[in-house]
């Protein structure tokens, strides 16, 4: 490995010259010719990696913008090296790439075999065939600021960890690939500056439309720097030997942090966040058919009904556990609207509806019975865990039963027909449309807990297959994808989060131990999405006026370039069931990390927030927008847009399924979630004593959950019951006993 400092200077963003100088371990000291600079080395050994800390000082006024880089410098490039940038590059994103406007789907030709490559839209990647390609962005387009390799012949790993600012500029990350040469550079700039093109998504000036684009022009430029000014750049460097591709996603995870460290932060507590979506959804998500509407807005048939995904079947869940009036009426209500209106004969349920009226998923003229699996994955998951609490709290479920065996049975038709699940089919002709995706991955958990539920072997042995199925092609290869209905087969975090619940109910289901395990190396993928640092936004920006904290929000996918407010549509509660199944408290960190930073996201009555469409969100929605990205336009970065969005779901599950406080007597581990302060102030046998504080400007309740790890039973289906509740008022501290 070499390693280099460049200066570059610019004309916009188009590149006027440049001077590079190796960089030399025995020297600390570096001087350009033609530049008014000069530049001095700190170095800091770290395990497995060093930190070098880069002071570039100016002598003159720089004459034109310019920008400053390291570069980490590789020989004997393969282009089956597994390149990686958190949120936003998988495998290099070495797919087939089809410029397709908004919303994509690209149906291949019929004598294409349903394990041909991916196609992704016009998004950074490398390329194919090209002997040279490159990938660069911007700090704010990745989860966490950092670029790197797995060499599969080499077994080792190599990362470039930088700050997402560097005085009051974002870094920016390159990766340059020359096969000719056999080399490849990875670089850290400040100011990051897109060279000539950058990714756009919205509407083109060729004509072309509505769609993404890695070829827009760039609107970056490097800066002007004055005599007696220094800017240091913060870069290390890490390699590892002796590794595999899991391994690697585990130490990126445990490196990514290294510079920049989230924030403690309180603002919004679980259950205000959770009573104000609840107030909204009875007001304006429930529709004079009798079901929870998956938006606001009914002349629009995509906000009105769609199947799992964004909500459907999924956001009556929280309120059957919840409530014990109206709410969890109309919970009951949605479940028979679904099931007496929404299911095809087939089984297989509608993707979408509105007004009377089917709609097909994927491209506009599709026929109504074209299906995204993952839509009735995500469904039949809920359905079947909602389908348990009626049985175990005495409601009936006969009109249920036959329905959602019909729903289980059309995955293991589908399956048996095509072993895999693909992403799009024809639910009539029971027909794969589009195959070679992780998208439907959620149907493994799914028969899992079904076969439970109905006492049907077939169903396990088709989630066991389909587990094995899963793990072979995405998860070993470190790459799930195709969740969303809008990206082909791009990668994304909703695969990986599903793919890590599903792992675990099936060992929930069938107690092998190679479930768990798989669940582990699904888990690291997965983490690599959430954002591990708190983005300065724009100090003018309603996100920075707001006191955003960007930490904890999870990237969506590698075409929509935003991180947004938890995982689409979990809750996240598969990573307290991980930790309990293993003991490793990572786990409660990494939930904590994604649970904690959801409430802040609710527009709330006392404090609205402030829309792009210059008009404030109203009482209880939640926008799926964290822009630290200027896909959209550098104006977009730290706004948010108008509309009701699929996060409020996410909320409504995290209050029902993570406890604000955890307690495990097992191994005496006291974890809060929530926004209040928690401390143990004496551990019993059977019980212990905690002070409990709200810090925020708002009355709560508290959930909290005594927990004993060992106690497999005790955390599973639905577990809301077994949670205490504590009321404290804003600004209240209390002392009181939890038992057992």
């Amino acid at each position: 490995m070499r390693y280099s400092l460049m200066c570059k200077s610019f004309a916009g963003s188009e590149v006027l010259d440049y001077e590079k100088v190796p960089v030399n371990p025995e020297n600390n000291q570096y001087t350009f010719s033609q530049y008014p600079c000069s530049a001095s080395i700190t170095t800091q050994l770290l395990p497995h990696g060093q930190r070098l800390d880069i002071t570039l000082s100016f002598h003159e006024d720089t004459t034109y913008p310019m920008n400053f880089s390291f570069s980490m410098e590789t020989e004997q490039w393969k282009k089956d090296n597994y390149v990686l940038m958190p949120g936003a590059v998988y495998n290099g994103n070495r797919f087939t790439s089809v410029p397709l406007q908004y919303p994509p789907y690209y149906q291949p030709a019929e004598n294409c075999s349903y394990a041909d490559a991916e196609v992704i839209t016009s998004i950074p990647h490398l390329d194919f065939e090209k002997t040279q390609s490159q990938i660069s962005l911007l700090s704010g387009d990745m989860a966490s600021p950092l670029c790197g390799f797995y060499d599969f012949n080499g077994q080792s790993g190599s990362v470039l960890l930088g700050e997402h600012q560097c005085g009051s500029y974002y870094t920016g990350f390159t990766v340059d690939e020359n096969q000719t040469d056999r080399e490849a550079f990875f670089v850290l700039s400040a100011p990051g500056v897109r060279e000539a093109t950058q990714y756009f998504f919205g509407d083109q000036n060729d004509g072309q439309g509505f769609r993404p684009d890695n070829l827009a022009p760039s609107q970056d430029t490097g800066a002007l720097f004055k005599q007696g000014q220094s800017l240091t750049l913060t870069v290390c460097v890490f390699q590892w030997q002796q590794i595999s591709l899991q391994d690697f996603f585990k130490l990126v995870n445990g490196a990514k942090t290294t510079l920049e460290n989230p924030n403690i932060f309180y603002n919004v507590p679980f259950y205000k966040a959770y009573t104000s979506i609840k107030e909204k959804y009875q007001q304006e998500n429930f529709t004079k058919e009798g079901y929870y509407s998956v938006g606001t807005d009914w002349n629009i048939p995509q906000q009105c009904w769609q199947a799992g995904w964004i909500g459907g079947g999924i956001n009556c869940y929280p309120f059957l556990l919840e409530d014990s009036s109206e709410a969890r009426q109309r919970a009951l209500s949605t479940l028979r609207f679904i099931f007496s209106r929404l299911q095809h004969p087939s089984g297989w349920v509608y993707g979408m509806y509105g007004d009377g009226k089917f709609y097909g998923d994927g491209g506009n003229s599709n026929p109504d019975t074209i299906l995204l699996v993952r839509k009735n994955a995500d469904l039949l998951y809920f359905v079947v865990k909602q389908l348990f609490w009626l049985s175990d709290n005495g409601h009936s479920t006969l009109e249920l039963e036959q329905p959602v065996k019909a729903f289980c049975d059309a995955f293991v038709r589908l399956f048996r027909k095509y072993g895999q699940l693909g992403q799009f089919i024809d639910m009539a002709a029971e027909e794969m449309v589009i195959g070679n995706s992780a998208g439907a991955c959620m149907a493994v958990g799914a028969l899992a807990l079904a076969s439970e539920y109905f006492q049907c072997t077939e169903y396990r042995d088709v989630a066991v297959q389909l587990g094995e199925y899963y793990y072979i092609n995405y998860v070993k290869k470190g790459m799930l994808n195709g969740c969303p209905g809008e990206i082909c087969q791009a990668p994304d975090s909703e695969a990986a989060f599903a793919m890590l619940e599903s792992y675990l109910q099936l060992f929930e289901t069938t107690k092998e131990s190679i479930w768990l395990a798989y669940a582990e190396e699904t888990c690291e993928i997965a983490m690599t999405w959430v954002m591990s640092y708190d983005f300065v936004f724009p100090a003018h920006s309603t996100a920075a006026r707001r006191s955003v904290h960007s930490s904890g929000t999870v990237f969506a996918n590698a075409q929509n370039k935003h991180s947004a407010p938890g995982i689409c549509t979990l809750s996240g509660n598969s990573l307290l069931k991980l930790y309990r199944f293993t003991g490793s408290v990572n786990y409660l960190h990494h939930l904590y990390a994604i649970a904690h930073s959801l409430p802040q996201y609710v527009s709330l009555a006392e404090n609205p927030e402030f829309t792009l469409e210059k008009k404030y969100l109203p009482s209880g929605y939640m926008n799926e927008r964290v822009q630290t990205s200027d896909w959209e336009g550098k104006e977009t970065v730290g706004e948010f847009l108008y509309g009701s969005n699929w996060p409020e779901v996410s909320m409504l599950l995290t209050f029902v399924e993570v406890p604000g406080v955890y307690v495990d007597f097992t191994s005496h581990i006291l974890q809060v979630f929530d926004h209040v302060e928690c401390y143990v102030t004496a551990w019993n046998s059977d019980s212990v004593l905690l002070e409990m504080y709200n810090p925020t400007a708002y009355a709560t309740t508290v959930t909290l959950l005594a927990d004993e790890r060992t106690n497999t039973m005790h955390v599973m289906r639905n577990y809301f019951e077994k949670m205490k509740t504590v009321p404290l008022s804003a600004g209240q501290r209390i002392q009181f006993e939890l038992k057992k």
